[in-house]
């Protein structure tokens, strides 16, 4: 898919928001990167103190930001054995996700019959953004998580939460190992991923590639 870029970096991000030029330098080779940012990122209050540091060396530890002033702006390494990467104040300034926004939009490409008033219920790191129906028959409930490393234990949650069927939303299916896909199978429940279902398209809205929910083809998402 096109998107994957997007997706796997949400995967990686554990709270959805970070500096600027994190999302910048992820995400700017990416095609949709100028309609992800006008649609479904938001300045935050505050600024970045440390950035993950790039260089490669066998430490791996952040560089401090150090503000000068706001045209002079350094990322020190803060063993002093690199060169500071001189930044721009945009650069430190923190972005998040706006996850009810993106939510929405997700709800309205999928056909997903959202909360009474559009209240996104949280459960640790999975949100419920709905429910798939058929007719006037609930088919499923839709959670959501942008965690792929804690994919085990958020299903095991669900599990132990459903005695129905539902449909967990993930940015990509990595760490589903099988023992876990076992889980969704017993409980006739489903993973769709994100990276292989969903794109975005100019206008910030996202067309998917086949249909939420189907019982004879659910297995295959």
């Amino acid at each position: 898919m096109v998107d994957k870029i997007l997706w796997e970096y949400l995967g990686e991000l554990p709270e959805q928001k970070t500096a600027w030029c994190r999302w910048f330098h992820h995400l700017s080779g990416w095609l949709r990167f100028n309609t992800f940012y006008t649609y479904y990122l938001e300045i935050e209050g505050e600024r970045a103190k440390s950035l993950e540091c790039t260089t490669p060396c066998a430490h791996g530890c952040p560089r401090q930001i150090v503000e000068i002033s706001p045209y002079d702006i350094e990322a020190v390494c803060p063993l002093g054995e690199v060169d500071p990467v001189q930044l721009k104040f945009r650069d430190i300034l923190i972005y998040s996700l706006r996850r009810d926004t993106l939510h929405q939009a997700i709800c309205v490409s999928l056909k997903i019959d959202r909360p009474s008033g559009n209240i996104w219920r949280e459960f640790g790191n999975t949100w419920y953004i709905g429910d798939y129906c058929d007719g006037a028959k609930i088919h499923c409930s839709i959670y959501l998580t942008y965690r792929t490393a804690t994919l085990p234990e958020t299903i095991s949650s669900l599990c132990r939460l459903h005695q129905e069927p539902f449909m967990l939303m993930a940015p990509t299916r990595r760490g589903l190992a099988p023992e876990v896909q076992e889980l969704l199978d017993k409980n006739s429940s489903v993973l769709f991923s994100m990276e292989a279902e969903l794109s975005l398209q100019p206008d910030g809205s996202f067309v998917s590639s086949r249909r939420v929910h189907d019982t004879e083809d659910s297995a295959r998402f």
